[in-house]
Parts: C-alpha cells; structure tokens; sequence
C-alpha cells in the first residue's frame, strides 16, 4: 500500500472512530427515555394501586421501591437510593402501624432526600463519563421528594 493510501486509510479510521461517540451517546439516550417513562408509569401504578397512604403504606411503599429500581443503574451511586428506599420501607411500616403520622414522614423523607443529593454532588464522578448530561430518570428522581412534600397535601407525582 502506498504512503498517500495508508494516510487516507488512517484518516478514514479516525473519521470513523470520531462519529462513534456521538452515535453511541445517542443511542444511550434514547435507551435511558424509556426508564424514564417507566418510572413515572410504575410510579402513577402505585399511586392508583394504593391510594390510601395510611392503611395501604407498606404495600405502596414496596410498589414505589420496586419502580425506583428502574432508575437505581442509571445512578452514578445507587447506594444513595438503597438508603432512601430503606427509609421510605421503614418510615410505611410505622406509619401504618400509627407510631408516625404521614406528614412526618413525608418530612423525613424530603430530608433525607435533600441529604442524598448533597452528598451525591460532594462526591467525585465513578467515571469521566458520569459527570456528563444525566438520563431524564435520574433528573426526575433528583428532582423528587421537594421541600414541598414535608407540607399538608404534598402528594404531588414528584413526591414518592
């Protein structure tokens, strides 16, 4: 092979390499929208399923953490989120057992919540990568469980 081909062949192969990355991210992105979708379905599911937040708290709260789990491997630290659910199964038990009110638990769980997400952005990225553009499901579950949600008739679709 001569010197001019190798470089159009070279050139050709790093041409080919630069348009994989943008093509793979696309691909990622698209995959991650239906996770995203399917949070807030399961999500809705639960809410309809059991809507009584007192007397059916444990069989939701067991419905909202099996919807979570969509998002946990989207997570750039899904252990965050076991300590949330691990709250959330704790908190559904004392509330339908009546030692906790729902408004207080609602409460713990907005604090929690807000302490999760400031210990996630103190932490370093698990990966170059990970410090890039986040799927729309882990923004929705950042962006859940809002100050607004420790107030009477805080059960909005983002507090869960």
């Amino acid at each position: 092979m001569s010197r001019p081909a190798r470089r159009l062949a070279v050139l050709s192969f790093c041409i080919l390499l630069a348009t994989c990355g943008p093509a793979r991210q696309a691909i990622e992105e698209q995959a991650a929208e239906p996770a995203s979708a399917s949070l807030n379905d399961a999500l809705a599911e639960c809410r309809n399923a059991f809507p009584d937040q007192i007397a059916q708290a444990v069989a939701r709260a067991s419905c909202v953490i099996k919807a979570t789990e969509l998002v946990r491997p989207l997570l750039p630290f899904p252990d965050l989120l076991d300590r949330e659910n691990a709250l959330r199964k704790s908190l559904a038990e004392q509330v339908q057992g009546g030692t906790v009110s729902l408004l207080e638990r609602n409460i713990q769980i907005q604090k929690l919540h807000a302490q999760l997400l400031d210990e996630e952005r103190s932490r370093p990225p698990p990966t170059p990568a990970a410090s890039g553009k986040p799927p729309l499901a882990v923004i929705q579950w950042r962006q859940s469980n809002p100050e607004s949600c420790g107030r009477l008739g805080g059960d909005s679709t983002s507090c869960y």
